[in-house]
């Protein structure tokens, strides 16, 4: 008897954790977030694997993985890019400065490009009183007008355009890219992937907006930190603004598309330089069958 009750507690244990399995997975291949990657020295790291695009199909499983900085990556971090994640390619969205001041971390095997997304080499890098006093400057629509510039200035159509070229050459492994917080620079980047993956834009804007969740605890320290420094309003109202993921951000980008180029659809050909061809081949790449 004591055995049959052992058997059977062990096949209700193998069965509740297979159940488990099951729903992680079917919770994952649903998930508009994608999945979020664990790493001691990141806040952003997400692998966009499990999100679906019209057609029903799912991004494959790290392929495709969206972070914030690398500079401080622990020797486990880079065990699990390596070896876990299988990451192949590193994009930077950075400006010259910010990279000489916080270099990536050196992953072995790993191609890291540099594709600045800012005309300004020195973009994003200010002493603490420079920085208040940019803020002191900005309007309270700044960074609407920021996601337009990074959507219709030619510097940033290029490095765009130029991410898309590793992703049509990459045949497996992973591809990762970021910036600073992995929230502006890398959230019209997803924007742009996910389009040409048939991604529907309600999924495209709750996967970038889940950017305030996982940077909330490090957007919450530096505005305690600059309220050491200065309690002007308007300085900290803007800080909160730059470090806030905000639908009116990234809907002023799709805005900004319409008006110049009418459609995504037409945008990535004409400006991403992406033929017919190429959208199949990414979702090819990029999409299970």
């Amino acid at each position: 008897m004591k055995r049959f009750i052992r058997i059977m507690g062990v096949g209700l244990v193998s069965a509740f954790i297979a159940t488990g399995f099951s729903a992680v997975n079917a919770s994952r291949k649903s998930s508009p977030l994608g999945t979020h990657i664990s790493l001691k020295a990141t806040d952003n790291t997400r692998d966009l694997g499990g999100i679906q695009a019209k057609n029903g199909q799912h991004i494959r499983k790290y392929r495709l993985i969206r972070s914030d900085a690398l500079n401080k990556l622990s020797a486990h971090d880079k065990w699990k890019l390596q070896k876990q994640l299988r990451v192949k390619v590193i994009l930077d969205f950075r400006s010259k400065g910010e990279i000489h001041n916080a270099p990536d971390a050196t992953l072995h095997g790993t191609r890291n490009n540099r594709l600045s997304v800012m005309a300004n080499p020195n973009f994003g890098v200010h002493t603490t009183a420079q920085y208040i006093h940019e803020l002191a400057g900005k309007q309270p629509n700044n960074m609407e007008l920021f996601y337009q510039k990074m959507v219709t200035q030619p510097h940033s159509i290029k490095a765009y355009r130029t991410m898309f070229r590793y992703l049509l050459k990459q045949r497996s492994g992973g591809i990762l890219y970021h910036c600073t917080y992995g929230k502006d620079r890398t959230g019209i980047a997803t924007m742009l992937i996910l389009s040409s993956l048939g991604i529907p834009k309600t999924t495209i804007m709750k996967n970038y907006l889940a950017s305030n969740r996982y940077l909330k605890s490090v957007t919450n320290r530096e505005y305690r930190q600059m309220r050491r420094h200065t309690h002007n309003r308007k300085v900290l109202a803007n800080l909160k603004r730059s470090r806030s993921a905000k639908a009116a951000y990234l809907n002023a980008a799709y805005s900004a598309i319409y008006q110049q180029f009418g459609s995504i659809k037409h945008y990535l050909r004409s400006q991403i330089h992406l033929s017919a061809n190429d959208i199949q081949k990414l979702r090819h790449l990029y999409l299970n069958k």
